[in-house]
């Protein structure tokens, strides 16, 4: 074991070495930022004590999670499907937050009846972050594991780093979302993303390894219907009278953006074409919005008549 250390240490302090803990380092920052950005939604709502125990259980939570895959990365690897199991599971704590901020705003405009979200309390917030933990730590020991060239100091100070990121940055979103609650929504877009780009990997590999078939049709389809069937079911629609006050409070910012989007598309839409087709996860996360925006629509429309 020393000697394996030794041999670590040596081959840390060369170039490859470097540009490996670089590259572990960077991989960390994304991943370990957006395992914070769960932690602090999660327990955005608790308050002193509470808020500092759910933290700490989230951090130990997703250090211990990523010392066992870590311990068994070499079999995790050969597991097929493993990376869309574990977006399937993060999109499921997607999902959780999309219902408690739809909450948040019912509650917040005197819908009164429509319970408190889950995440208030201490044992729904510690729930959503192990699920949450489990995926993104999955995704950054995978991420890591190719990254550090199989050197176990690397890999160590990636960890320590992770930690240490998590803990410092954790206590400050959830602070933040207390003062700006609207930025949960941009924290919820980063959860789809990962999300997102962890069943897009996971279905490449089906496809190449089980079905030998496009499995992302049917994956989409299947997405999109649960989707609205969830829906349908738990999430209220918005007033008639609400979507109005909003409208005409932001008008002139919804005129500038399409006038925006649609200047992009005349004189950039080669490119912006391109640019799509050759990232899958952002074309995906893309189909994803409007999906939303659609199931929205049409819970309107259904709830109007």
């Amino acid at each position: 074991m020393i000697e394996n250390l030794s041999s670590s240490v040596a081959a840390l302090f060369t170039m490859g070495g470097l540009l490996a803990l670089a590259n572990v380092i960077l991989i960390d920052i994304v991943l370990s930022g957006d395992n914070a950005i769960v932690i602090g939604m999660a327990t955005k709502d608790l308050r002193g004590k509470e808020r500092k125990r759910a933290i700490v259980i989230g951090i130990v939570l997703a250090t211990a999670f990523r010392i066992l895959f870590a311990s068994t990365v070499v079999y995790l690897l050969r597991v097929v499907g493993i990376k869309f199991a574990g977006g399937l599971l993060l999109l499921y704590v997607v999902w959780k937050f999309y219902r408690e901020l739809r909450r948040d705003e019912a509650d917040g405009n005197g819908a009164g009846g429509a319970g408190k979200p889950e995440a208030r309390t201490l044992k729904s917030a510690v729930w959503l972050i192990l699920m949450a933990d489990v995926s993104m730590s999955l995704d950054n020991v995978l991420a890591v594991s190719g990254a550090s060239r199989e050197n176990i100091l690397v890999l160590g100070i990636g960890l320590v780093f992770s930690i240490l990121l998590m803990a410092i940055a954790s206590n400050f979103i959830a602070s933040k979302l207390e003062k700006y609650p609207q930025v949960q929504w941009a924290g919820l877009l980063v959860i789809l993303f990962v999300a997102l780009e962890m069943m897009l990997t996971g279905t490449h590999e089906l496809e190449e390894k089980v079905f030998h078939v496009n499995l992302l049709p049917f994956v989409m389809f299947v997405l999109a219907m649960g989707g609205f069937a969830l829906h349908h079911r738990y999430i209220k629609p918005a007033a008639e009278d609400r979507l109005a006050a909003w409208f005409a409070a932001n008008w002139r910012s919804l005129i500038i953006t399409n006038l925006v989007v649609l200047l992009a598309l005349v004189f950039f839409g080669g490119v912006i074409h391109a640019f799509l087709l050759g990232h899958h996860a952002i074309l995906y996360f893309v189909c994803a919005l409007i999906l939303f925006v659609i199931i929205e629509v049409v819970a309107t429309i259904r709830h109007g008549r």
